[in-house]
């Protein structure tokens, strides 16, 4: 096989570089390369443009790419031929415009980074993850990620190649988000690791994208987190109070104890059915990591459905929950004063202080509750984990929370153990 560059003179003042490129019968084909050089800059005998010291024409820049384009069209030849794949008319063409990475406007996505997660978003709905469809709150994610990515483009005014995502675009990036869109760490942290799912989906789609971003050092920066949790006692506090004259808290406290008592997630427990109960255990396949639990019924749990004559709260929004257990609690009378983080609907940002614990209450604190709970009971954490579904110890510290006090009693319970044994 041979590659050959060459020029044609004619009447224009700069005239293209051809690479033409053959092998026995099987095929000989040309085209530009792209490159366009002065008649009297071109040495025939080498195939490369003259390096003239009378002017700078970045003769050495341009010759390093043609020998780099000449080794990348005999690997791929090499490659294509015997992968058994058609080498169509236009090959030499369009082997030339991959290695100079050019796309015409409709293949843009085959190199840019934007019209890539465009596409990537476009048919999210139809693709599966664990045999499932992608969750609309993914895509919903990923279109955020995506509008960060335009703006961002829109403000350096500059147009990002898969080799482009970088370390400098992190930091540039990151720097564009904190002082210019004025999002906090955590919501950087998740765009930013949107963005590290597109580049391992871009590879996986047979394009190649700056390593860089596996660095460490592309990494998602967070906020420190205040989560709040309910100890046994306020638990309690909550199940026991008399709800009687408001049929709404009656029935969204509920199902605040029902996600207190089974460590689900709020996808999960409030979807609960007759059919969930096998027994004295729940068995429920979840709907974020599809696990199948089994998780024994809380004495509570029972009572409510003893309560409802073997009929569960009346479900209800996401939304409406998180606003209706803060009222919950508030009646309950959790109000003592916290250190946590709450969202300013005036700065629509949130604000670290001190605030009333029912103030801080989500759907979230069911599940830490559920695990710190059982881990300041004593429970083992590997048993505490087939209940919540943590795959890693790592994953399920993270939602241990215990007070001071807590820790206190956990460590002089261990160590009277510990002196006994002496």
């Amino acid at each position: 096989m041979n590659v050959k560059y060459f020029i044609v003179k004619g009447k224009k003042k700069y005239l293209s570089v051809y690479v033409r490129f053959w092998d026995s019968k099987r095929i000989d084909q040309k085209t530009r390369t792209g490159i366009s050089v002065i008649y009297d800059d071109w040495s025939a005998a080498k195939q490369q443009i003259k390096v003239k010291a009378s002017r700078d024409n970045n003769a050495d820049f341009f010759n390093d790419k043609l020998r780099k384009l000449e080794d990348f069209v005999v690997i791929k030849y090499n490659f294509d031929n015997t992968s058994k794949k058609d080498i169509t008319k236009t090959w030499l063409k369009d082997t030339v415009s991959d290695f100079f990475g050019r796309v015409d406007e409709n293949e843009e996505y085959k190199a840019y980074l934007v019209p890539w997660v465009e596409r990537f978003i476009k048919v999210a709905p139809n693709r599966l993850y664990r045999g499932k469809k992608i969750e609309s709150r993914s895509v919903k994610n990923y279109k955020s990620a995506l509008n960060k990515l335009i703006d961002f483009e829109a403000q350096t005014k500059k147009r990002y190649r898969f080799e482009d995502i970088d370390l400098v675009f992190h930091q540039e990036f990151v720097t564009y988000c904190k002082d210019v869109a004025k999002l906090n760490n955590n919501s950087i942290g998740n765009i930013i690791n949107r963005i590290k799912t597109f580049c391992r989906e871009i590879e996986m789609d047979g394009y190649s994208v700056n390593p860089q971003y596996k660095s460490s050092n592309f990494n998602a920066p967070k906020n420190e987190t205040y989560d709040t949790y309910l100890n046994d006692d306020e638990i309690n506090k909550i199940f026991k109070h008399d709800f009687s004259e408001s049929e709404r808290l009656d029935n969204v406290r509920d199902l605040f104890v029902i996600g207190l008592r089974t460590g689900l997630r709020i996808s999960d427990f409030l979807r609960i059915k007759k059919e969930n109960i096998l027994g004295n255990v729940i068995n429920i396949t979840t709907q974020k990591t599809q696990q199948n639990l089994t998780i024994p019924i809380h004495p509570q749990f029972q009572k409510i459905l003893n309560k409802r004559n073997g009929n569960f709260p009346k479900s209800l929004s996401d939304q409406k929950f998180n606003k209706y257990i803060k009222e919950v609690c508030s009646e309950a009378e959790i109000d003592n004063q916290i250190f946590g983080s709450k969202r300013n609907p005036e700065t629509n940002r949130k604000e670290a202080k001190i605030y009333a614990k029912h103030e801080l209450i989500s759907s979230h604190c069911c599940r830490r509750s559920f695990a710190s709970n059982l881990f300041a009971a004593g429970i083992d954490t590997s048993v505490i984990m087939k209940a919540t579904g943590h795959k890693t110890e790592s994953q399920f510290i993270k939602y241990i929370k215990l007070s001071q006090d807590e820790h206190i009693k956990k460590l002089s319970e261990y160590w009277d153990k510990q002196s006994k044994k002496e």
